[in-house]
């Protein structure tokens, strides 16, 4: 009798034992679930966010750029060859659609930061540029001072309203950015890039110094940088009737490809690393 009633309480004891580990298991993969849920749902979010920024086809077509509140900053590209007149030298430039500035019009929300940046190559002659921007009645808001090839401007958040955008030297480069009522939320850097599509034949400057840049070099250098390339898209602009190939010499080729990125990286160490990508790039 001793003994099944031994045996019976170390049954129940070691039934006991067991339902213990059966709830903290339970527990700990209920707890499990949770956390890879928030973090997927985390995860979603800014996947999310990324799928708002507009994609390259939609800004090379329509020149028009609408942020999501992500945005905490956004640079504008100052194009290669951004110095020839339209539509008297149009055939000069890198393209017709985004020929000054990526993009021509740029629609951001209260708060986003946004800076120039000059990839106007100088190997001809050195082309620095100064960009003005004006409030709706005419005035002055914001000067970017002299940029020279690859130098950036300083930052500024513009208050809620329309502005024009002009060079103080070639007044035909004009676009213009709305700030709306939205108010950014996030720090993500975005911005635009032109490279060449293919590696070109003569990848030299005038001073016979060999660059790099391509689309295959940028989307290993991008990453490598702290760039992500969200998306780009493939055009061709081949309209000069005396040149070889009906390309403008210096760009190098007929076929380029605009690059939208973005960083979490802050905005003056991205420009840092911009600066040596701009360079790297074959226009003269």
């Amino acid at each position: 009798m001793y003994n099944q009633t031994r045996v019976m309480k170390e049954g129940v004891m070691f039934n006991m034992d067991t339902f213990h580990k059966i709830i903290f298991g339970i527990v700990t993969i209920t707890i499990s679930i949770i956390l890879l849920l928030d973090i997927s749902n985390t995860s979603f979010a800014i996947g999310e966010e990324l799928l708002k920024i507009p994609q390259a086809e939609s800004v090379f077509k329509i020149e028009t750029m609408h942020l999501p509140t992500s945005a905490g900053s956004f640079i504008i590209l100052i194009a290669n060859e951004a110095h020839e007149k339209w539509p008297q030298e149009k055939h000069k430039l890198l393209t017709d659609h985004n020929p000054y500035y990526v993009p021509t019009h740029l629609v951001i929300s209260k708060g986003t930061a946004i800076s120039f940046l000059n990839s106007d190559a100088p190997w001809d002659t050195p082309h620095p540029h100064t960009i003005n921007i004006k409030d709706s009645s005419g005035n002055v808001v914001y000067t970017s001072g002299k940029m020279d090839y690859s130098n950036a401007s300083d930052s500024i958040k513009l208050p809620v309203g329309k502005y024009s955008i002009t060079d103080t030297k070639y007044n035909w480069m004009e676009g213009s950015i709305t700030v709306t009522e939205k108010t950014s939320t996030g720090n993500r850097v975005v911005g635009g890039f032109y490279t060449p599509t293919n590696q070109v034949t003569n990848s030299t400057d005038n001073d016979g110094r060999t660059h790099p840049g391509w689309l295959g070099y940028y989307e290993t250098e991008f990453p490598k940088n702290g760039f992500n390339i969200l998306s780009q898209y493939n055009f061709n602009y081949s309209v000069c009737s005396y040149c070889e190939g009906n390309y403008w010499p210096d760009n190098k080729t007929g076929n380029h490809t605009l690059i939208i990125f973005s960083t979490d990286e802050p905005l003056s160490e991205a420009l840092v690393k911009l600066k040596k990508l701009v360079k790297d790039n074959v226009y003269i």
